[in-house]
């Protein structure tokens, strides 16, 4: 099988996956997929790649859901590959979830839930990930597909009916999103990744238990939190009544709390009571457009209130608050919780946190570009090894791009020795 176009260096670089496909047969269309996935098109599924690369879209559709290969050692070889590229002691984890919309309810874990692609409550998969980011380069280093509850219960004939149909093993079971994106970054201790903090969007942030599993493994943090969550301005003391006697029931567990000095305040109340004159102007960061990110920001040391009514009390964290203005004229506030150093410096905590902004334009190129959510397929595994593919093709766009930059600093070199020395002009003749 032999594909039209290929792209420049391809085939050395789908080598080192090859091995872990048992079958000749199976090594071509793993590459005729990656090709596929790369060439230009609007649709990304199996049937338009197929026609594109000269191959039989039955074979290429049975090597997402049949055909026998080791996907989690092509998964471990990928990031081995891309971390040898872009490794860097100040790297940075991030983690996020997608949501990949479907009209149906016959693929594996689709489900009413939160859909970030749409912003609502739809009818959609949902993929927690978690992407690198190490010399300026951001790449995606894992995702899982997240099983809603209604996919994972015993007790109905009809979520076992729709386990057995998208093939779904019984290995796999409902987890968190949190605690799937712990999970990442258990594998990216496991794998030896470099790095100085970990950053996440809002909802995994509010979870108290997320937070403390960072801080107890060690893991410096930017977290974004929802208004609605409270902190105390000073150490909080709490007022324990008096233990009863109980001559019936079981005994008491927990402290029964009756006052707390001070009062939590919702974040919400704290932002508005900010005074103008305390807000900082920050020049974060060039983007794209090498156009300066100037944003307000103020930060304080907090203690978040989460489940002090049961006992429970936090340590200090930093409180990061943003301020943009509307079109209206009018202010956005979001919040952040952070267990960096107390010595940090707020336009240091600001342009850690936005670091993540390369995972926006690294979801965007997923997405539009290489298909990420255009796969058709129902089956759990053809889910899971056309996100692996897709990552095959993103990894192979990294390694070209930083080969083209490497070369344009050589030129720069070359030209500024040529032009300052003759000593430079006679060594490059």
């Amino acid at each position: 099988m032999k594909t039209e176009i290929i792209c420049p260096g391809i085939g050395e670089y789908m080598k080192p996956f090859l091995g872990f496909f048992h079958r000749s047969e199976s090594r071509e269309l793993a590459e005729s997929y990656v090709t596929g996935l790369l060439m230009d098109g609007e649709r990304k599924s199996v049937e338009p790649m197929s026609e594109k690369v000269n191959a039989s879209e039955r074979s290429m559709q049975r090597l997402l859901s049949e055909v026998k290969w080791d996907d989690e050692a092509v998964a471990a070889e990928y990031r081995r590959i891309l971390l040898s590229a872009t490794f860097d002691p100040l790297g940075i984890l991030v983690l996020d979830d997608t949501g990949f919309p479907k009209k149906g309810r016959d693929s594996a874990c689709v489900a009413r839930q939160y859909c970030g692609a749409s912003g609502k409550i739809d009818n959609c998969q949902v993929g927690v990930s978690m992407t690198y980011i190490g010399r300026n380069v951001a790449w995606p280093y894992a995702m899982g597909l997240f099983m809603p509850e209604s996919w994972d219960s015993k007790d109905n004939s009809d979520c076992a009916g729709m386990r057995k149909k998208t093939k779904i093993p019984e290995t796999a079971h409902h987890i968190p999103k949190w605690r799937m994106a712990l999970n990442f970054i258990d594998l990216a201790r496991k794998d030896q990744v470099p790095h100085r903090a970990v950053l996440v969007d809002g909802w995994y942030g509010t979870i108290p238990e997320f937070r403390q599993e960072l801080d107890s493994h060690g893991e410096s943090y930017v977290v974004g939190v929802y208004s609605s969550t409270s902190v105390f301005l000073e150490a909080p003391v709490l007022e324990i009544a008096p233990v009863k006697e109980q001559k019936r029931g079981r005994p008491r567990i927990r402290p029964d709390i009756v006052a707390v000095n001070p009062e939590p305040l919702k974040l919400s109340t704290l932002g508005e009571r900010i005074e103008d004159d305390a807000w900082q102007f920050l020049e974060l960061r060039c983007d794209s457009r090498d156009k300066p990110l100037r944003v307000e920001a103020v930060s304080l040391r907090v203690w978040p209130a989460d489940g002090w009514r049961k006992g429970n009390l936090h340590e200090q964290v930093w409180l990061l608050i943003e301020r943009r203005q509307l079109s209206d004229g009018g202010y956005e506030l979001r919040y952040f919780f952070s267990n960096m150093p107390p010595s940090l410096l707020t336009i240091d905590l600001a342009r850690l946190y936005h670091e993540r902004y390369w995972i926006e334009q690294g979801y965007q190129q997923l997405k539009e570009e290489l298909g990420l959510d255009h796969h058709e397929g129902r089956s759990w595994t053809g889910w899971h090894r056309h996100v692996l593919l897709v990552f095959l093709a993103y990894g192979y766009l990294t390694l070209l791009r930083l080969q083209e930059k490497k070369q344009k600093k050589q030129t720069i070199w070359k030209q500024w020795i040529l032009n300052k020395s003759t000593l430079g002009r006679e060594y490059f003749s």
